[in-house]
Order: C-alpha cells, then structure tokens, then sequence
C-alpha cells in the first residue's frame, strides 16, 4: 500500500504538489533533527541554474554545507549533537554539472561530490556529436575548483543482478580509474539507483565495497546519517533543480510543533 501511494504520488503531479505542499504546512528544514542530510542531483539545465542557486541558498539558513571526507568522518564519529550539515552530490556525470552547476557552487563557496562512472567518461551512452555527458577535461575542470569525485560504478550497473565477482569489479575498476583521471583517493562509492533489495543487495554489496577500499556506500532511501552504521547505507535525498523550497521543506524537513532544536540560522 505504502509503494503504492508513493507510485501514484509520483506520477500525479498534481497529487504530489498538494501532498508537499500540506507537508510544508507541517514541517521545515529549520525543524529537521540534527545530522547529515545528503542531495542527489542529476542533471542542472541551464534554464534551472537560477533554481538550483536558490535551494543552495535556502539550505544555508539551516546548516552547513560540508565536503563527503568531512561529513563521513563526522558520521564515522558519531554525528556531534546539536548540529545539521548538507551534502551535495551528483550522479553519473552530466555536462551541466560543470556548465552550469559548477558556477554557482563557485559563487557560493560550497562543497560538492560528483559520482561518475568511469567507462562513460570515454565512451559515453550519447548520440555521436553531442555532449551530454563530462570528458576528461571537464572532469580536470571539476577537480581544479577543489571538489571531490566518487565512484558511481564502471558501467552504472544494477548490482544486485551480477555475481558477487562482477560487483567487486565495478567497485575496484572504478575506483583505480578514476584515482588515476583525477588524482584523487577515490573512497565514496554511490550505489547506481540505490533502493535496498532492488538495486543492490544490503548484505553483500556495502560489505564488498568496504572491502575494495570504499569508506562510504551511499544509497538513496531518504533520511539523514548520524551514526557509524551509516556508513556503508548512507541516505540521500533525491532532488531536482527545479522544486519549488516547499518541497525541500515538506521532505527534509521536522515537525514544527513541539521541537526543540533550532539550528544554525
């Protein structure tokens, strides 16, 4: 019933703006407990770039923005009490990721990690001519401003459909491949997809990435880390440039009434 209603949310859009926007009535990004809360982009259209420097903005009031190797030491600590950070990270490599992304974390001074996956930097799934994903040089780009790069697999596979052998060859070919472009440690793996028991198998596959290297293994169930056992399932929040602040509100976001915890704004 639970995925049912989350289906029908999800391609109603209609139905889904009413439902964040009544959950925007009952709760704030200002009322979110402390701890990690981790965001997924993908893609950042031109056209969006306005949007996305908004959201970025919005977020600030509420916490601090960090890079991955400060968040998951802190996770790896234990989450300090009383304080909310923000992530931001991006999936499989899109050319607006530096085109039009990478300005405005520029002009805010904030951190970010790119999950790329390694095979497409040189061949990637784009009609011939086009550029709709990063080349080298633009990963050069990405790493010359101070950002970091995480591995989102070799080939973006589904991990829970290949033998434990092919799933630790997308972890470690990766990782070497892209330590190699970029000059980096790369210890932050995104899983492709990310649901538990659908994408990748939450008792083997965290435990094969530890094992290639990989300090974090980050998923996308919703919610926020703030333990150790995060780290090999960290939560990510699914987001797109173009929401509106309610939704960041209505699902990162506390109850307002009886909260006590008034963050960094």
């Amino acid at each position: 019933m639970h995925r049912w209603v989350k289906t029908t949310l999800r391609d109603t859009p209609g139905l889904r703006e009413l439902a964040l926007r009544g959950g925007s009535w009952l709760r704030t990004v200002a009322c979110a407990e402390p701890g990690l809360y981790t965001l997924c982009y993908h893609r950042v259209p031109a056209a969006c770039q306005d949007g996305f420097a908004a959201q970025l903005r919005f977020l600030r009031r509420h916490g601090d923005f960090i890079d991955a190797d400060t968040a998951v030491a802190r996770v790896a600590a234990g989450w300090p009490p009383g304080e909310r950070a923000f992530l931001i990270s991006f999936d499989d490599g899109y050319a607006d990721n530096v085109d039009v992304a990478l300005p405005v974390l520029r002009a805010l001074g904030l951190p970010a990690i790119l999950f790329l996956v390694s095979a497409w930097i040189d061949a990637p799934p784009q009609p011939e001519g086009e550029r709709l994903y990063l080349n080298r040089t633009d990963v050069a780009a990405w790493c010359e401003a101070g950002l970091r790069v995480g591995s989102h697999g070799t080939t973006h596979a589904r991990l829970s459909r290949i033998a434990p052998e092919a799933v630790a060859a997308e972890l470690s070919q990766s990782r070497s491949h892209l330590a190699a472009l970029t000059g980096q440690d790369i210890v932050h793996f995104a899983c492709p997809w990310g649901v538990a028991g659908h994408d990748f198998d939450p008792d083997r596959d965290p435990g094969l990435a530890r094992a290639s290297g990989y300090r974090s293994f980050f998923t996308t169930r919703r919610g926020h880390a703030a333990r150790p056992e995060d780290l090999l399932l960290m939560p990510r929040h699914v987001v797109e440039p173009h929401w509106a602040l309610f939704e960041f509100e209505a699902l990162l976001g506390g109850p307002k009434l009886g909260w006590r915890f008034h963050g960094t704004a």
